[in-house]
């Protein structure tokens, strides 16, 4: 396995829920990370952690390539971790272009760039791209295999099918050391987009109000917690660093789906508000319906299965809102 402790690793998004953690997790093991977002400054699980202050955080427009192509020059990093994107459906939904020039732009300019640098002896030796389950789109089957076709429909499904295919191009047509990570529904501590439904129902739950469930209830779900899906990315950067398993795709998920009305009975069991029934809307109707992933490929190359139970995560996680919520909201 690489060593991470004194690698340059730059990570994409740095603000983002995920990205967040992961940094985290880099910056424990020692890793010297270089963290960009379009803002410096921003109410983010990182901006609430201690690694805050062990990352270089930087401004930075993933989709301008000058900006990019400084960035390269100046920070020289050994890694890229992509995690930088349009990640909400339904702003996806409501701006398909913001969507596309986030999510497939920034990702090409940021492998353009990475792959000059390291066809001249001095860029990047991994390049992780984070995907998407929802990439799948809708086939007859499931779960999902990395095998399967992508066949996204919707502008973030699309955004993140495209990003997935160009990624793995770049290993196919140059050698670039590049691999995809498609993961389940991630939740945990930290996710401030309260359109979501594990950190949106928590905080209503908290309010004592009527959550809001925009289906019908009905859809599968895989919901994997947040530490899981940090080990998935390490263990392909490793990989990749170890120059194992270039230009491929890992599905990284519980293989425990369950539906939107049943992960809203877990969470109001753990908030203690059974009582609070929730507002069921019926309306997403351009959302993916049954939606969830094998990760047999990802436990057999690279050792990989979910650690965390989903009552364990969903208590970790509601223990986090309850402590933290107030301060978010001042």
């Amino acid at each position: 396995m690489a060593e991470i402790a004194g690698k340059k690793i730059l990570v994409t998004g740095a603000h983002g829920f995920v990205a967040g953690h992961l940094t985290e997790r880099l910056t424990e093991a020692g890793a010297d990370v270089v963290g960009i977002d379009l803002w410096v400054l921003r109410q983010s699980y990182l901006g609430m952690s201690s690694a805050i202050r062990k990352t270089d955080l930087v401004e930075c427009d993933i989709a301008n390539m000058q900006q990019v192509q400084a960035l390269f020059e100046e920070h020289e990093p050994e890694v890229v971790m992509h995690l930088a994107a349009q990640a909400d459906v339904t702003r996806a939904l409501a701006n398909p272009l913001g969507t596309f020039e986030a999510n497939v732009r920034g990702t090409y300019i940021l492998l353009e760039c990475a792959r000059r640098l390291w066809e001249q002896g001095n860029g990047p030796h991994a390049m992780v791209v984070a995907s998407s389950d929802k990439a799948y789109g809708t086939h007859e089957y499931l779960p999902y295999r990395e095998d399967d076709e992508l066949l996204g429909l919707y502008p973030y499904d699309v955004s993140k099918a495209c990003a997935d295919m160009i990624a793995r191009g770049y290993h196919k047509a140059y050698g670039f050391p590049s691999g995809v990570v498609r993961c389940a529904n991630i939740y945990g501590p930290g996710d401030l987009n309260f359109n979501r439904i594990i950190p949106g129902t928590f905080r209503s739950l908290l309010r004592g109000e009527r959550p809001i469930i925009r289906s019908d209830g009905t859809p599968m779900r895989d919901y994997m917690y947040v530490g899981d899906a940090v080990d998935g990315y390490v263990r392909v950067m490793n990989a990749l660093l170890d120059g194992e398993q270039m230009g491929e795709a890992f599905n990284f998920g519980t293989g425990e789906p369950v539906s939107v009305l049943q992960i809203f009975r877990e969470m109001a069991e753990v908030a203690g508000r059974p009582d609070l029934e929730p507002e069921v809307q019926g309306e997403a109707s351009k959302e993916l319906r049954d939606q969830f992933i094998s990760a047999a490929k990802a436990h057999r190359l690279l050792g990989w299965e979910a650690q965390v139970p989903r009552n364990e995560g969903l208590r970790r996680t509601f223990r986090w809102y309850d402590d933290k919520l107030k301060e978010l909201e001042g």
